[in-house]
This record gives C-alpha cells, structure tokens and sequence, in this order.
C-alpha cells in the first residue's frame, strides 16, 4: 500500500470515514470535508494544548504526604493503571490511520494521540514530585498482574484490528471481518475512556 497515488480521484464528499472502497486519504484537502464535526474538533483539540510541567502541584504533594500508607499504595496503584492503559491508548489511535478514507479524520488522529502522549508526560510529572526515586513506581507496574491485564483487555482489540489490516495486503481478508474488528475497537476505546479512566478518576477525588 503506497501513502500517495497519482491515479486516485478525490471524491471526499462522497467517502466513508473508514474502509472506503476507492481506498485511503490522498490529498489532505480540508476545502470541503463530509464529517464537519471531526474538522471542528481537531481545531479544539489544538486549543487545548498543555505542558504538564505547568501544573503546581505543591499541595498535591503536601496532600500525598498527609495520606496514610494504605491511601497512597492506593493512590499509587490507580496511578499505574492509568500510567499503563494510557502507554495503550497513546500508541494505539495511529492503528486507525491505515484504513482512514477520509481527511479530516487523518489530523484528528494524530492530535488525538498526541493528547494521549501529554498524559502519559503529566503521570511522570506526578511521581516525580512525590517520590524521590521514580523509576522504583515505574519499575514495578508490569510486575501487578491486575494492571497488565486490564491493559491486554483493551490492547487486544487495537492489535486484532491492525493485524487484519496487515494480512489485507498480502492474504484476502473480508470487509466483514474488518469492520466487526474496527467496530469492536471502536467500542473497546470508548469504555476505556468512558469507563476505565472515569473509574480511576473517580478515586482521586
């Protein structure tokens, strides 16, 4: 599969989001797009544009400190859940990238991900100012098997996903087969979002 064909007639207004039949996204035109609401949404993803390192958290740590042992190992615990499911879901969205069909999902995507990446930087710059040895926190997440297996539940989707695009090219695989795995990602990604992480922001507060 080539990222550019010359061949290609652009017909955006006309395409499905994923798996089109005339193929995947050619010229990043966004003069006219099918799907306006993803065009307005990457233009408010670019506004909500943050550093971690811009996060005050001096009470935070004095509120950590004042926790009892059993509180912060909990604490701690919800934080490697999130810091291991969001190592998935910053990888994971570039998989939807192949079988794209239109533009404006293409930039959406990415910043998407991009979005996931900062969260994965804020969870880094949370353990860094509470424990003097970060790396120790690190170190120890793949070793809870509670936690790997929360994220195998939701990167098992993604990898299906990506390993019937990947036979597409070499193999006949159905369309069937392909929509039901997107379509079953699709709906793995919003329980992590919807689900998962509310659960373990829920906990914080």
């Amino acid at each position: 599969m080539s990222i550019f064909d010359e061949t290609k007639t652009e017909y955006n207004l006309k395409r499905n989001m994923f798996l089109d039949e005339s193929g995947g996204v050619n010229i990043a035109r966004y003069d006219m797009v099918r799907y306006k609401e993803f065009d307005k949404l990457f233009e408010q993803q670019l506004g909500f544009f943050w550093r971690p390192e811009e996060i005050d958290l001096t009470k935070d740590i004095k509120d950590f400190r004042d926790l009892t042992p059993h509180e912060q190992h909990i604490f701690t615990s919800n934080l490697k859940r999130q810091i291991l499911l969001d190592s998935v879901q910053g990888r994971g969205p570039v998989m939807l990238l192949p079988i794209v069909s239109v533009p404006e999902l293409e930039p959406w995507i990415i910043a998407w991900t991009f979005s996931e990446q900062i969260h994965s930087k804020s969870y880094t710059h949370i353990i860094r100012n509470l424990y003097s040895n970060p790396s120790i926190v690190f170190d120890e997440i793949l070793s809870i098997q509670e936690v790997v297996d929360c994220a195998k539940d939701v990167s098992k989707y993604y990898d299906n996903l990506n390993n019937l695009i990947t036979l597409r090219e070499y193999d006949p695989v159905s369309d069937y087969d392909v929509k039901k795995a997107l379509w079953m990602c699709l709906h793995s990604i919003n329980a992590l979002e919807g689900i998962r992480f509310y659960v373990s922001f829920i906990l914080f507060h």
